[in-house]
């Protein structure tokens, strides 16, 4: 009696540790080599809600948007840094799946010229003289 009683005991701290109480499940991210992530993202989904977590360069840029039924996350590498950030982004279902894409852009990709230009851009020095008509 006295081993059955344990044996038991031993099954329910077993249950316990397999047992997912909160109802969400994770998966990680392997294929994330040569892209500005420094770590494997993880996909969480807890009760439906579903979130992406991962860890990027302290300077690189991050924003995200619905494009279509894809949740597309933006990396903008904008200089080095010697340190890191975690960051976690809610994802949005749609027709109850999530599919999500991580976009790179690197410095190299972009011309930095054209950015700094439209930035600075002032107003002319003289406007056109005449009318623009339209039918």
């Amino acid at each position: 009696m006295k081993n059955f009683t344990l044996a038991i005991a031993v099954l329910l701290v077993m249950a316990s540790f397999t047992t997912n109480l909160t109802n969400s499940k994770s998966v990680v991210l392997s294929d994330y080599e040569g892209t500005l992530l420094e770590s494997a993202p993880i996909l969480e989904n807890n009760s439906g809600d579903v979130s992406v977590t991962f860890t990027v360069n302290e300077n690189v840029m991050v924003s995200s948007a619905l494009i279509g039924s894809s949740n597309e996350i933006f990396l903008v590498e904008n200089g080095d840094s010697n340190s890191s950030k975690t960051v976690t982004l809610d994802l949005k279902p749609v027709n109850g799946k999530v599919e999500t894409t991580f976009n790179n852009i690197y410095e190299s990709n972009y011309d930095v010229a054209a950015m700094d230009a439209l930035l600075n851009a002032k107003e002319p020095e003289r406007r056109p003289k005449g009318a623009i008509m339209w039918d």
